[in-house]
């Protein structure tokens, strides 16, 4: 007779405990979580990245037109129409968009074209501003030329009238120095107002130190409608209002205002040097500092913002 097998003996062989389980499921939803929080960090990342993108597109663009104009797309004279420093910058590039445009001078075409009609483009939009979008305006823009320190609109690189060359801000504060544009959220398109967002449309003349009280009538929300007008409804900026800061006003005849600079980033608006370096500037920066990167006039170098400021 042949002896039957026995099975060996399973030394300490046993099955998970429940505490062993419970622990294996918290450590893994642990985990899950922490890559969950991560997962809108990521994105803003990536969003905040597109956006500077953006801006270095358009600060090689400016220096593209510079070297072939000779100056800087010129802003017409407060009060009077003519087209913002985008179209500018798209009909001498002979463009629709920028995305074509890889900053080496290598222009498609070469040959400059006429004033491109107010459409959306991809590129004067910052993923961060959940205004400007398809729908709410035709030609939504999240970026605006540096008009000055002051309410008045001079003393900027694109400052009412003025003909402004690159060379002629590298001998005054320098390039790297001054601001050309920056971030600016379109408007809400709806009311109720959002101070860091909309506008106030006073009597004016806006003051040196701060906006005329308006009454809740007095709120406007096509800031950014579109890039293809200059003037402070949706093309410039100024520096008399830190980042982020509210409320942003404007007099009814256009000439004077408080625009400021803001964005959908978490305490951080995107300044694009003239220099084409693009600055990450927060909304705590001295003020004085912030009025002075507004200027061309050299008012000391120790004015440049850090990457983090």
């Amino acid at each position: 007779m042949i002896p039957s097998r026995v099975a060996p003996h399973s030394h300490g062989r046993r099955g998970a405990s429940l505490v062993e389980v419970l622990i294996v499921v918290v450590v893994v939803g642990l985990f899950g979580l922490v890559a969950l929080m991560a997962l809108p960090r990521g994105r803003e990342d990536a969003r905040l990245a597109l956006c500077g993108r953006n801006l270095m597109q358009i600060g090689q663009a400016l220096a593209w037109y510079d070297g072939a104009v000779g100056h800087l797309p010129m802003i017409p004279p407060a009060g009077e129409d003519g087209p913002g420093p985008l179209p500018t910058l798209l009909g001498q590039l002979g463009l629709g968009d920028l995305r074509s445009f890889d900053g080496t001078g290598k222009v498609p075409s070469g040959t400059p074209t006429a004033t491109p009609s107010a459409s959306f483009v991809a590129g004067f939009v910052c993923p961060s501003d959940p205004n400007a979008r398809p729908g709410p305006f035709p030609a939504p823009v999240s970026y605006r030329a540096d008009a000055g320190p002051g309410a008045d609109g001079q003393g900027g690189p694109f400052s009412f009238g003025r003909v402004t060359r690159i060379a002629e801000a590298e001998a005054g504060a320098g390039a790297d120095f001054t601001s050309a544009f920056s971030e600016r959220l379109a408007g809400s398109g709806t009311p109720p107002s959002l101070p860091a967002i909309d506008y106030m449309e006073v009597p004016g003349p806006v003051g040196v130190d701060s906006c005329p009280s308006g009454s809740p009538e007095s709120w406007r929300v096509d800031a950014g409608s579109t890039w293809e007008k200059a003037g402070w409804t949706s093309t410039l900026f100024n520096h008399a209002l830190r980042p982020n800061a509210s409320p942003s006003c404007l007099a009814a005849d256009g000439r004077t205002a408080r625009m400021g600079a803001s964005s959908g980033h978490a305490r951080r608006v995107n300044v694009l040097m003239l220099g084409g370096s693009v600055r990450g500037v927060t909304p705590d920066i001295d003020p004085e500092i912030w009025k002075t990167l507004g200027t061309m006039e050299s008012r000391g170098r120790a004015a440049k913002p850090s990457e983090s400021e």
